[in-house]
């Protein structure tokens, strides 16, 4: 199965890092395509969550809004899972809809947002959507959704993070690329503000381990 060849890439992988004396580590997750089928794929093992955890990277599709999306979603959550919606930024039924998003981040789902969306790589007008999750704290997680190892998908987000310090200050951006992704990988509560206005309430939510 593909799963079982990501696997033996990342064993072989690592082997070679370790080879090289490299202090790197590579763990294992993937971006689940939201169709029909996942609940069972991920039962199956034939999708992952992020490292082993409880946390599952889910994509919606960018274009439309079939009937299902909830009911997956919701299905995912009764097997113990919490979705992490990749790229909402990017994602057509969320630009038309931002409540629409909303209501699945009070469901108790979280978002990864692209790092380039910030500083405009996909354009003026998803930039400034993406500014605006950020102020509305929809934006809990900052990932490069890299492609390649230079340009503007690369692995590099520093210059991403410091856009995001401008509109949310720095510590909800440092939360972004380093509370929030560590505590993911290592299983761990995840800690965020409830949508709302920039400058909204102080209060906060808490995703508590479940079983």
């Amino acid at each position: 199965s593909s799963v079982g060849h990501i696997r033996k890439l990342t064993g072989e992988m690592n082997t070679r890092i370790a080879a090289e004396g490299i202090d790197l580590t590579l763990l294992l997750g993937m971006e689940n395509h939201l169709d029909l089928e996942l609940p069972q794929d991920y039962s199956n093992g034939r999708a992952l969550a992020m490292n082993g955890s409880r946390y599952i990277l889910v994509e919606m599709p960018f274009f439309g809004r079939p009937n299902y999306v909830e009911s997956v979603l919701f299905d995912l959550q009764v097997r113990g899972l919490i979705p992490v919606l990749a790229h909402p930024d990017r994602i057509e039924a969320f630009q038309k809809e931002p409540d629409f998003l909303v209501d699945l981040v009070e469901r108790g789902m979280l978002t990864q947002i692209t790092a380039g969306s910030i500083v405009g790589h996909f354009g003026g007008r998803l930039k400034r959507f993406t500014e605006i999750l950020l102020r509305r704290g929809l934006c809990h997680i900052l990932a490069s959704d890299t492609h390649l190892p230079r340009g503007p998908r690369s692995p590099q987000l520093r210059y991403c993070v410091e856009a995001a310090e401008k509109l949310v200050g720095s510590e909800r951006a440092r939360a972004m690329v380093v509370e929030r992704p560590r505590a993911i990988l290592a299983n761990l509560d995840v800690t965020v503000e409830p949508p709302g206005p920039a400058g909204g309430e102080s209060r906060w939510w808490r995703f508590w381990k479940s079983g």
